[in-house]
């Protein structure tokens, strides 16, 4: 499952003017799960994967989502609007939700998610997010052969404190510190009804300045996965 905001200026809580250009690679993790699909295909990898990509534009209008707006997910829980430059996190609950249908094994989504990420990993190593031991290190082990590698971060129930609401059931950031953790957490209440782990790939995805162009990860590292599974 891969985020697909095919251009991210913050809506409302807009971007500031510079480098917003590189936010067409705000689709990098749709991307991702499309050359996947396309790489495994070919490779004729014997293994059912579905993919999934919620899509659209993060853009301020008379209709945009506005800070302090409550909404409600497709599963039923609320949501309160601080931010609505993180919208990464609204779409892919929805498709979290969604996934439901198909009765996973096990859901993995991509998304360049958190500018927190790239503090904490720089353009090293993607985040890697589970509770599942068995999941994380299956992904860890891909990332390492494939030379694509990731980095396991804490999701503490604790840090599900920064996301209370005095109007929802949670909201949808949780202020400046853990930022990659807490929307990781966010993520993590849709998805009690399978295996997952979530890949922030904010740090990875692309290439800025006189190198500027999507890198393709985590693409190699999910490939690997799949054929280790199968």
């Amino acid at each position: 499952m891969g985020k697909g905001i095919t251009f991210d200026a913050g809506g409302i809580s807009i971007k500031p003017a510079a480098n917003m250009d590189e936010m067409k690679y705000d689709m990098c993790g749709a991307a991702s799960v499309l050359g996947t699909l396309r790489a495994i295909a070919e490779l004729g990898v014997d293994r059912p994967v579905i993919g999934l990509i919620p899509a659209c534009e993060n853009l301020p209008s008379g209709q945009a989502n506005k800070p302090g707006d409550v909404v409600t997910s497709m599963s039923g829980q609320t949501i309160e609007i601080l931010n609505t430059d993180a919208e990464g996190r609204l779409v892919l609950c929805d498709a979290l939700t969604y996934a439901e249908r198909f009765k996973p094994e096990a859901v993995i989504d991509i998304a360049t998610l958190t500018g927190a990420c790239v503090v904490a990993l720089g353009h090293v190593n993607t985040g890697l997010f589970s509770k599942d031991d068995e999941l994380a290190e299956g992904l860890l082990t891909a990332g390492r052969t494939a030379n694509d590698t990731a980095w396991r971060m804490p999701l503490d129930d604790a840090y599900q404190e920064q996301l209370r609401s005095n109007f929802a059931d949670m909201a949808n950031i949780g202020g400046p510190p853990a930022g990659s953790v807490t929307a990781a957490c966010f993520l993590s209440r849709f998805t009690g009804k399978y295996r997952w782990a979530h890949l922030d790939i904010a740090g990875t995805a692309w290439r800025s300045g006189k190198d500027k162009g999507a890198s393709g990860r985590p693409v190699p590292l999910l490939v690997q996965f799949l054929m280790d599974q199968a």
